[in-house]
């Protein structure tokens, strides 16, 4: 038998591990169950827990390293601990574990995610860091250096035994891995830095560049870190993106296509950008390298070019040309989009005259009122023109619609994704690849998205399994269709710029 490289990998770091041989060492990670859960958590002041699942591969080949880890952080009072879910389905469906292995930071009894590598040394690390103190008290003469660490610096203006104090260091636990956070109990070096006493500062390589303000509580001041932390009117490109997205404020792309026009953009635009900071994050973008993303975002390749993206709600707010890119189209614009009276826009083709075909046509204008129609199950196929895969499922997906034409409760859709945005924030809806099968239940409106092959026996079986209203037991029209795994195009993102994990973020 021919042994792949992924396999073999997984096999040498797990077989010293799950050896049985006499003689062996207990293990030092700790076993938790459901019942046991709880009380260890909450007598732990600092831990980590590993769930995960036996047949796990990716699981097995971590074993023999998060074992190590835990023997060497005995010494640092860090216990290590995993949960069996397969043994322990019930615990890890309430702690809503998405896949295995999954890695969860306990924190007082309290559960943060680990944002480290599987590997020992980044185990080993990752907890000794977490161990000193989130909110560290920094020397007033020790200040600039301190300012200086990070490229984010927060920094508090308070005495320890403050409520700012609690929600910084709240907030400074949550984002510890993103972020550099301190505290100074000096009013004097407050009045010197601009700051009012009790206060909260946020440095960027150094230079104060905001001043928090409003009611202190966790929220805000997450909110005010994010934001601050990218710059004003700064430059979006795959380099970038990562730190706007963290920002999780919507961004407002500007796109130039000359150094001139950068430049004059830059000039007119900064005041905008500084008043309107904590609500969009303009961001300057090369038209000339991201042309395809100006084109997502449904904007012609006219330049300068202007539109809002939030990233978070998936929706896109171009400004309609050929109105000009200049302060005075853009505050109003951008008040429009803060106080909530702007419409997102989304690209549709025409609803199409008729619609008596086996499979129900689907446009973006008409996708909210045909899938969420909580009286029928509706099975949406989002495709491409150009995808193979599709094509290859097509003969197969119009014969389960005239299949299921004898149900009056049940649609069989698709949808051209080139042609047509999805109208919706869900994420089980954003479609990175082609060819996408989900069904939007009635009654509930939940998702499901389908894995199985291409062949009508099997969508019928999904169908049948996951449908509100029963299908009879013989639906299935056969047909010659490959039986094969489920293969589908990936939405190409190369020409934006961006890595391939941006793109999930950018496909709208």
């Amino acid at each position: 038998m021919r042994l792949g490289w992924h396999a073999l990998a997984i096999a040498l770091a797990t077989g010293s591990h799950y050896g049985t041989a006499s003689g062996a060492k207990a293990s030092a990670v700790h076993k938790l169950s459901d019942k046991a859960f709880d009380a260890w958590s909450d007598a732990q002041e600092l831990a980590l827990v590993k769930f995960f699942a036996p047949w796990c591969g990716y699981c097995q080949a971590m074993a023999p390293s998060y074992e190590q880890a835990a023997v060497a952080l005995k010494k640092d009072g860090i216990p290590l601990a995993e949960v069996d879910c397969t043994k322990e389905s019930k615990l890890c469906e309430e702690l809503d574990i998405p896949g295995y292995p999954t890695l969860k930071v306990v924190v007082s009894g309290d559960y943060v995610k680990y944002n480290g590598t599987r590997e020992e040394s980044g185990i080993v690390d990752y907890m000794r860091r977490h161990k000193q103190a989130a909110l560290p008290e920094i020397a007033a003469k020790s200040f600039d250096t301190f300012k200086e660490s990070a490229n984010v610096v927060a920094v508090g203006f308070f005495g320890r035994n403050t409520a700012e104090h609690g929600v910084l260091e709240e907030v400074a636990r949550e984002l510890r891995d993103e972020y550099t956070f301190g505290f100074v109990n000096d009013r004097t070096l407050a009045k010197a830095q601009g700051v009012p006493a009790p206060g909260i500062a946020v440095y960027k390589d150094g230079v104060k560049a905001d001043i928090f303000t409003g009611a202190v509580t966790s929220e805000s001041v997450i909110r005010f870190v994010r934001a601050t932390s990218v710059p004003v009117l700064g430059e979006l490109s795959s380099q970038t993106f990562g730190n706007y997205i963290r920002a999780g404020v919507p961004i407002g792309l500007v796109f130039y296509s000359t150094d001139a026009m950068r430049k004059e953009l830059e000039t007119q635009l900064e005041g905008v950008a500084r008043d309107f900071k904590r609500t969009v994050s303009l961001a300057l973008v090369d038209a000339r390298i991201y042309s395809k993303h100006a084109k997502m975002l449904s904007l012609a390749p006219t330049w300068p070019a202007f539109a809002i993206q939030d990233v978070a709600q998936h929706t896109k707010y171009p400004l309609p040309q050929p109105r000009p890119v200049s302060e005075a189209e853009l505050r109003p614009f951008i008040s429009s989009f803060a106080e909530g009276r702007l419409a997102p826009y989304y690209k549709s083709e025409p609803v199409p005259a008729t619609n008596s075909g086996n499979v129900f046509e689907l446009v973006s204008k008409q996708f909210n009122s045909v899938a969420f129609d909580t009286s029928k199950d509706v099975l949406v196929m989002f495709h491409a023109p150009w995808c193979i895969h599709c094509k290859r499922m097509a003969a197969a997906y119009e014969a389960l619609g005239a299949a299921m034409r004898q149900y009056p409760a049940l649609v069989v859709a698709r949808m051209d994704g080139t042609a047509n945005d999805v109208p919706s924030h869900d994420a089980a809806l954003q479609v990175s690849g082609y060819p996408t099968v989900v069904l939007v239940r009635a009654i509930d409106n939940r998702i499901i998205a389908y894995s199985g092959n291409r062949s009508i026996e099997s969508l019928t079986d999904f169908l049948r399994l996951h449908a509100t209203h029963s299908l009879g037991a013989s639906d299935a029209q056969q047909i010659e269709v490959e039986h094969v795994q489920p293969a589908y195009d990936v939405i190409s993102n190369h020409d934006l710029g961006f890595s391939p994990k941006e793109a999930r973020h950018i496909e709208l």
